[in-house]
């Protein structure tokens, strides 16, 4: 069996790029960033590094479960802390 090659190499290995991606304001619009400098910039800098976030959800996760909640795995951190404010109240 022989490989025919045209124009165009359809055996390149693919490389995937982070950006350009949309990034969801606190006021739920949309924005297209190009680099992680306008990230940080658009969602500020405390939400920019994603173990950040990470950290704040399983925190989130673990006051929920203490609270007896059992919020399912992949809640989001907004999900979560109106779960948490619902049982406080």
């Amino acid at each position: 069996m022989k490989i025919v090659t045209g124009p165009r190499n359809f055996t390149a290995p693919y490389v995937p790029q982070e950006f350009p991606k949309w990034v969801t304001l606190a006021d739920g619009s949309m924005l297209i960033v190009n680099d992680k400098d306008e990230e940080a910039a658009a969602i500020g800098e405390e939400c920019a590094d994603t173990g950040t976030v990470e950290s704040l959800r399983d925190a989130l996760m673990t006051e929920a479960k203490a609270l007896g909640l059992k919020p399912h795995h992949k809640t989001g951190i907004e999900k979560l802390q109106q779960l948490i404010n619902d049982a406080k109240s």
